[in-house]
């Protein structure tokens, strides 16, 4: 009855009955909050730098050997913004020896026994990862280790930390960058900056890079004797709590508790070791779970992705997310969600 009685109306008089409805329908949807408008996007607690935990990549440009090699070396990564894009990566880690010929670092692990690599240089590296960036704003910042592997004579002699820094400013200018004034922020050093101000919030340093300096020996020792506070540095180095300028360590073993403890009660953000050469192919994953709940920020592996050899084993987030909320330091109101903003 109710649809004959509608359709047997004049045609003239039906606009004018769906006019009548709209205009009742609409004010009641604007008083219920649902009129034409995006929702507004939920206020972002007060997260840090932190605050996350991320999977990494160990010798993140790294390709099986064609001649074989070690079992340790029968690994092959994909190109470092595949690693960032597809798989979520967001810590990496770059060998680097100086070509005085060619006048720039190559990237590779072992010349001549197992120099095979997804990126040959530090600049087609840093560009890769750059390229993911430009296009993935929202992302949390890449933390981008970086070892120099020449004899510490030349490292002295060529001042090749500067050589690396500079390397790193061409591809990621300051304002893409963390460095470590943005920690500092103007106290003495480093450790006070953290102490005083705590890192820096994650909406201000989303879309951003930053880098380390992979070395505990000389050529570190070498760059903090010259910048004791990295003022004016692009790299960060690594330390032990109560070295000034330590504001980033290595735990490469997670079950080293105490240390981890001492790091971060000290502030460091901590990059650890999700597995080594065993764990993988004994299909072991206690010391993966272990680095994840460690609190560790970067948990490094070779396989953060299912592969064919060693089946079963691979090293990803819960959920696949490229950032979680840190089970040691993330505040009580963090949330995944909230953390990386780069579509996948």
């Amino acid at each position: 009855m109710l649809y004959t009685a509608w359709s047997s109306r004049p045609a003239a008089a039906r606009p004018r009955a769906r006019a009548s409805l709209a205009s009742l329908l609409l004010p009641a949807l604007a008083v219920g909050g649902w009129a034409c408008e995006a929702a507004e996007p939920e206020p972002e607690p007060d997260l840090r730098l932190n605050h996350i935990q991320v999977v990494g990549t160990h010798n993140s440009y790294h390709l099986q050997p064609k001649t074989g090699g070690p079992k340790d070396w029968r690994y092959s990564h994909q190109p470092l913004d595949i690693q960032a894009g597809e798989l979520g990566v967001r810590q990496f880690e770059l060998d680097v020896y100086w070509d005085e010929d060619a006048k720039h670092f190559r990237v590779l692990h072992v010349p001549v026994l197992d120099p095979e690599t997804n990126c040959s240089t530090l600049t087609a590296c840093l560009q890769a990862l750059r390229s993911f960036s430009d296009s993935h704003p929202g992302h949390v910042p890449l933390w981008v280790w970086i070892e120099p592997k020449d004899s510490d004579e030349a490292v002295q002699k060529l001042d090749l930390v500067q050589q690396i820094a500079a390397t790193v400013d061409a591809v990621w200018p300051a304002s893409r960058r963390v460095s470590p004034d943005d920690v500092r922020q103007g106290e003495a050093d480093l450790v006070a900056g953290v102490a005083r101000h705590g890192w820096p919030t994650l909406a201000s340093v989303r879309g951003k890079a930053m880098f380390n300096l992979l070395d505990s020996e000389t050529p570190r020792d070498l760059y903090v004797a010259a910048h004791p506070t990295l003022a004016d540095q692009v790299l960060f180095a690594e330390g032990e709590p109560g070295d000034r300028w330590a504001v980033t360590t290595k735990v490469d073993d997670p079950t080293e508790t105490k240390r981890m403890a001492a790091a971060l009660a000290a502030g460091q953000m901590v990059r650890t070791r999700a597995d080594s050469t065993a764990e993988p192919w004994a299909g072991d994953v206690s010391r993966r779970e272990i680095a994840f709940a460690s609190g560790g920020h970067a948990c490094s592996t070779d396989f953060p992705a299912p592969v064919a050899e060693p089946a079963g084993y691979s090293v990803q987030l819960p959920q696949g997310v490229a950032a979680r909320c840190n089970p040691v330091t993330a505040p009580k109101d963090c949330r995944d969600a909230l953390l990386d903003r780069a579509p996948r």
